[in-house]
């Protein structure tokens, strides 16, 4: 099992940070990330987990999205034959579609680059289930691939294009408005430090 440690940066209209962990296991991968906003004047967070199988294609994703003291959900699934569940109800307009995209992350541009492992010169395009941002809607949009060189990809759906460039694991460095400011390297996955709670030190109880 390996972990990398990102965090990117957006500018323009909508300002944010983010920091994501990949993990990749013989099993598949997951990507676990933060982001944190400021939209029409309300402080905004969104978390969101997403796994995707050996093969590479996505399997589930949970997305929490807090602005001000609003807080929504949203939980997806896709299983062996392709079908996809949406807050557990099953969405055949989604059928087709083989990866999620997070609409207000670079981070699941990852999950295509991986799974196809273009050759320089060649291009590819996907179903993929698009997760809108604020709004939290799905719905399946068409996007390519196109590699130009070792590190740089052609992105394309329908009236936008954009290059974006990557690591070696096919992570995001930069891409439209977002560029990466820091990366780490690891052996190990590990929990958010919200993701349980736990008492103070031993050196603190009693006091």
């Amino acid at each position: 099992m390996t972990t990398r440690r990102v965090t990117w940066r957006r500018s323009g209209d909508i300002e944010a940070d983010e920091h994501c962990t990949l993990t990749l296991r013989g099993s598949g991968l997951s990507l676990v990330g933060t982001i944190i906003s400021a939209e029409g004047g309300l402080p905004a967070r969104v978390e969101y987990r997403v796994l995707a199988g050996a093969a590479g294609f996505t399997t589930a994703v949970h997305v929490r999205d807090l602005r001000g003291f609003e807080q929504r959900t949203l939980g997806l699934a896709r299983d062996t034959k392709g079908g996809w569940t949406v807050d557990g109800k099953s969405v055949r307009a989604l059928r087709a579609c083989s990866d999620v995209d997070l609409g207000c992350s670079p981070s699941t541009n990852t999950l295509p680059i991986r799974r196809l492992r273009l050759g320089v010169g060649a291009s590819h395009t996907i179903q993929a289930a698009w997760v809108r941002f604020p709004d939290l809607t799905v719905q399946k949009t068409a996007q390519a691939y196109t590699r130009l060189d070792e590190f740089t990809y052609r992105y394309a759906s329908g009236a936008f294009e954009a290059d974006l460039t990557v690591d070696d694991e096919g992570l995001v460095t930069q891409y439209a408005e977002w560029r990466r400011t820091g990366v780490a390297i690891g052996p190990d996955d590990t929990e958010p430090l919200d993701g349980h709670r736990q008492g103070p030190p031993p050196a603190q109880r009693g006091r």
